[in-house]
């Protein structure tokens, strides 16, 4: 593993790579790992740069789960764990109705062949996280992985007719082991993070039995590969393919062996997911991307869906893979109209003890042969802040989502943003995608308690841009805000319908 000191990580500034890992007992796991210079406090200000709030939903509550967005005339709902909120004016959010579906992994377009909004959810099995008493995981602990076995309760998805936002009601359930979804113990991993586009097809994140477990990770029994679902019926789900790295089941052995993560007892072997497929299969696309952990960036060939093939692979050096950092956590495809995606990783440890691992711009024009162009800058903190570097403010630090694929309006060609954990939502200029640069930020205060590890480690956990309306939204732990940025131009904070989705034919006829 790379490390660098925290001295480095200061002196290498905002435009260079930084790969930090700070020792502890038990390096890179998931609980406090407090060093010389770590705030013996949590951050309670917050802190702007060219970006300005204009509302928040739930001041002082934790909302960090996936968001997304559909649309009925002029209003605008944001879906998100369960709550269906109305943010038509992103100055007053509004609850439309509380526990209206079940899920917080969760993906919702609109399926014009049934002229209905469809709401798919996630379920998945317990997983193996560390304890304080087994912080290798599954290593130190193997009960752990007879807990995720019998765990309780659906794996897989479900679906759900949303059009009515105050009556949403469950069309079917799917267990992704080909099983009855109403038995209480199930096989497999369920789903973690799914795509839909509102077409024929969903694409999940998931191991369908348990023989996908030469997963090298102490955080996870399974290692999870692409499954393709037949949902042209929501009411009676099919699968239709499935699709993994060789050497990820067991009895796959000689490929196991080959791996260069064989045995490391750290590497996230698994699809975190999901495959985006930026035009849906139907109407004539046939790539999809995925961010597969520490096998890298995969592009599948879906020309036929029922055999999906790898086309092509960016897999960096296994010094920027190697630990329990998930090394490719999401693939941004917005931009596959300038040639470039960008990959980002997940930290999953405290206080810097881990390997950083880089956000990559990624040139996919010829997808057989992706090549690494630029880096994104890391970030460093605002010259107020009570701490020199992220590493010394407690909680994880890195990024974690893109804004989601799916959102009202195209996507700026030159402009993203990621939420970034304790470093708040950092914003780029990706104008020149071999020179990317940080020109905003917003970081809450944060929330959670010191003496509860795991109640702060998610200040700015995701994102989701009204391209439209040039209105940014963060789920943060202490709250759902809108945020404007300089960069975006000047918000529009009226109810306005959605004239363009940002991908072709997506939401088509939505009413």
């Amino acid at each position: 593993m790379i490390t660098l000191k925290r001295s480095t990580l200061i002196r290498a500034g905002v435009g260079s790579l930084a790969l930090a890992a700070l020792s502890g007992s038990a390096l890179a796991n998931q609980h406090p790992h407090p060093h010389k210079g770590s705030l013996e406090y949590l951050d309670r200000n917050s802190y702007a740069k060219n970006m300005r709030v204009l509302g928040v939903f739930q001041l002082g509550e934790e909302r960090g789960h996936k968001l997304q967005m559909m649309a009925i005339g002029s209003r605008r709902l944001i879906l998100q764990n369960g709550d269906v909120i109305d943010v038509s004016d992103p100055r007053v959010p509004k609850l439309v109705k509380h526990a209206a579906f079940r899920g917080s992994q969760l993906q919702v377009a609109f399926n014009q062949k049934l002229g209905k909004w469809i709401l798919i959810t996630g379920a998945s099995s317990p997983i193996t996280s560390t304890t304080a008493t087994a912080p290798n995981g599954k290593y130190d602990d193997p009960g752990l992985i007879e807990k995720t076995r019998q765990g309780p309760g659906l794996r897989g998805i479900r679906i759900w007719d949303a059009t009515d936002p105050t009556n949403i009601g469950l069309l079917s359930e799917f267990s992704t082991d080909g099983g009855d979804p109403k038995r209480k113990v199930q096989a497999g991993s369920g789903t973690h993070r799914n795509y839909y586009d509102g077409g024929d097809y969903a694409y999940l994140d998931t191991a369908p039995d348990d023989s996908f477990t030469n997963m090298e990770s102490p955080i996870r029994w399974h290692g999870n590969g692409i499954m393709v679902v037949d949902v042209s019926d929501p009411s009676s789900p099919k699968q239709v393919a499935m699709w993994w790295v060789p050497g990820q089941r067991a009895g796959e052995e000689a490929q196991y062996k080959a791996w260069r993560e064989y045995g490391d007892k750290v590497s996230f072997t698994s699809l975190h997911g999901p495959m985006y497929v930026p035009r849906k299969v139907e109407d004539g696309g046939k790539l999809g991307y995925s961010a597969y952990g520490s096998f890298g960036m995969l592009i599948h060939d879906l020309s036929d869906i029922r055999n999906p093939k790898l086309a092509g692979r960016f897999t960096p050096d296994y010094k920027y893979t190697r630990g329990t950092v998930i090394a490719f956590h999401t693939i941004d495809v917005a931009r596959l109209a300038r040639g470039f995606v960008i990959t980002n990783p997940e930290t999953l440890s405290p206080d810097c003890n881990e390997t950083y691992v880089p956000s990559w711009v990624v040139d996919v024009r010829d997808p057989a042969a992706p090549k690494v162009i630029a880096r994104l800058p890391v970030p460093t903190p605002p010259r107020e802040a009570p701490y020199k570097t992220f590493c010394d403010k407690r909680g994880r630090f890195g990024p974690h989502n893109p804004p989601h694929i799916k959102a009202p309006g195209k996507p700026d060609p030159n402009f993203t943003c990621y939420a970034h954990f304790n470093a708040g939502l950092q914003c780029y200029d990706i104008r020149d995608p071999k020179s990317p640069r940080i020109v905003a930020y917003f970081i809450p205060p944060q929330g959670g308690e010191l003496d509860k590890w795991n109640s702060y480690n998610r200040t700015v956990d995701n994102v989701f841009i009204e391209w439209d309306r040039k209105i940014i939204w963060i789920g943060t732990d202490t709250g759902l805000y809108a945020l404007e940025a300089a960069s975006l131009g000047n918000p529009i904070t009226g109810p306005m319908p959605v004239k363009e989705w940002s991908l072709p034919g997506l939401n088509a006829g939505h009413p």
